[in-house]
């Protein structure tokens, strides 16, 4: 108990741990102290008091669907997605100004860019119109009018982030007026080999970036969309990405340093596929790391050990668990309670969009990440091609209840597998 105390000190936690003493005395009353014997002790804390209210809403919510359903177990469910009501949560982004509490995103416009058009693509790939991929060029080219790098915003400096997204956001928007020929491939090779580190990580921003796993995902990914992958820029990455993964088996946000996260071991694992090096890690400890991220009673999946259930990790842990079956290394989580979570815990009756968990609101961001889930969920994945732009081919469960109708997608890229052929294929092409 002295030593949950400190920790908690240390931490500056506001609130005090508690310790609870669970007791059993057999058949005897409990009001008979004498026949009362500890059984074990707990600790309550901040994390294990969210937990339980999270897990009563999500049971409640759980029992109500069941009811409604007149069934008796969650994995009896038929859930459907709701594809029209988020539609219009999607298309209101393009149609109308967003509200002044979004300022705090001005330095994320390429995300929020590709979250919206990445959903509309995966619900649909005819709902993202040519008209709106003219208005996300335009706003791209906007951004950085040399066509690359991109910043988060308007006279923003470059960072590897923002232009992974404009990347991304680019890729789905079909060429419209020759946009993809636009891409400033030189500057972006030339402006990533400064970012290179000697420990083979990657700066996210030249003036005050950070070097971690997610910049290392964001380069390799722009580089083997856009082609540019070269021997100079990927040595010694590989080395850098196996010190990061950690005992538990996921991986931290550099060498040595941190605990297991599920963006960081999903930015970790997607640039090994890459660059065909995941049998350099420990692979099956990575399994089970990912399979502990998935509580049997919330059923969706959690990002770091102790931590609650939330929607995006349906994709970032899910992403990763299909990467390393598409590697032939077979399932790690449990796909059908993993969308049973998604359908009846991550949209709600009365708001259209996609959320964390009950409770939140929902926001481009977790409706991107979890539309991406909701279809990995829904997925097998099979090895098809090579280390520069894998090609990853899915076979949906055989089902049809279970077929919420999203495209394919390829996990190593979170992106609609056919507006990702046509942007690789575009670049190779060139390149030929």
């Amino acid at each position: 108990m002295s030593r949950a105390k400190y920790i908690a000190k240390l931490l500056g936690r506001k609130r005090e741990v508690i310790e609870i003493v669970t007791m059993t005395g057999g058949n005897e009353s409990i009001d008979d102290v004498e026949a009362v014997e500890p059984l074990m002790k707990e600790l309550e804390t901040d994390t294990t008091e969210s937990r339980n209210e999270l897990l009563h809403s999500i049971t409640k919510l759980l029992e109500d669907v069941c009811l409604r359903e007149d069934v008796d177990e969650v994995k009896e469910l038929k859930l459907e997605l709701n594809r029209d009501f988020h539609k219009v949560y999607l298309d209101m982004a393009f149609s109308s100004g967003l509200p002044p509490q979004m300022a705090a995103l001005d330095a994320s416009q390429p995300w929020m860019l590709y979250w919206i058009a990445n959903s509309l693509q995966v619900l649909d790939p005819e709902w993202l119109s040519d008209d709106n991929k003219r208005l996300i060029v335009d706003k791209l080219f906007h951004i950085s009018p040399e066509c690359g790098p991109f910043g988060g915003g308007v006279g923003q400096y470059p960072h590897l982030a923002g232009t992974y997204a404009s990347i991304n956001a680019l890729s789905l928007c079909s060429n419209v007026e020759n946009s993809w020929d636009r891409i400033n491939r030189d500057a972006i090779y030339q402006w990533l080999l400064s970012l290179k580190q000697p420990d083979g990580g990657f700066k996210t921003c030249l003036e005050v970036g950070e070097v971690d796993t997610r910049g290392v995902y964001c380069a390799l990914s722009v580089a083997s969309m856009l082609d540019i992958m070269t021997d100079e820029l990927c040595e010694g990455v590989v080395d850098y990405l196996v010190a990061c993964q950690n005992y538990e088996g996921g991986f931290g946000s550099g060498p040595f340093c941190d605990e297991a996260h599920g963006g960081y071991t999903f930015c970790a694992v997607g640039s090994l596929a890459i660059l065909n090096a995941l049998d350099k890690i420990n692979c099956e400890k990575l399994m089970e790391w990912c399979s502990a991220r998935q509580y049997n009673e919330e059923l969706g999946l959690c990002g770091r050990s102790n931590k609650l259930v939330d929607g995006c990790y349906s994709f970032w842990v899910g992403a990763t668990a299909a990467i390393l079956e598409s590697h032939n290394y077979g399932e790690c989580i449990d796909k059908l309670a993993l969308r049973n979570y998604i359908l009846a815990c991550c949209q709600a009756q009365d708001h259209p969009g996609l959320r964390d968990k009950p409770g939140k609101h929902s926001d481009f961001y977790h409706t991107n990440y979890v539309l991406l889930g909701l279809a990995i969920s829904e997925s097998q994945y099979f090895m098809e091609g090579s280390a520069r732009g894998i090609e990853l081919i899915d076979s949906r469960l055989s089902d049809k209840a279970l077929n919420s109708s999203l495209a394919k997608i390829n996990p190593v890229y979170g992106l609609p597998e056919n507006s990702f052929k046509d942007f690789i294929k575009h670049f190779k092409t060139k390149n030929a």
